[in-house]
């Protein structure tokens, strides 16, 4: 008999497994999406208390870029399809420090949805 918590275990991992495929099947999408020109004009780390452990932190560089396709202006904020974590702030000085505010930048985008981009493929 299925109880309200398996079936609570169920639906979260039906979640998880469409989240999964749906990130798995842009990422191979995005490496065929047309690029365009981009300026970075925000950039940072942010520092968040890593999911297992609270005396450990987790670093993340986040970004926001503006770009334009077909004279229409957008702006996005992902680096990669999926978000990477760094566990030493060291690691994310060295990946900000390939995204300074003002730097010209390659966007890859959706021809269907221009408003979805990305930086990196990786």
């Amino acid at each position: 008999m299925l109880t309200l918590k398996n079936l609570f275990y169920v639906l979260v991992f039906g979640v998880v497994m469409y989240v999964g495929i749906q990130q798995a099947l842009e990422m191979g999408d995005s490496r065929e999406w047309p690029t365009t020109e981009g300026v970075i004009t925000e950039s940072h780390i942010t520092r968040t208390t890593e999911q297992r452990s609270s005396m450990r932190y987790e670093y993340e560089v986040r970004v926001r870029y503006s770009y334009s396709v077909d004279g229409v202006s957008y702006s996005g904020d992902r680096l990669r399809i999926r978000r990477n974590r760094y566990s030493w702030e060291t690691n994310a000085q060295r990946e900000l420090a390939e995204y300074p505010v003002g730097q010209r930048v390659r966007v890859y985008y959706n021809p269907k949805e221009p408003e979805r981009s990305l930086l990196k493929h990786i």
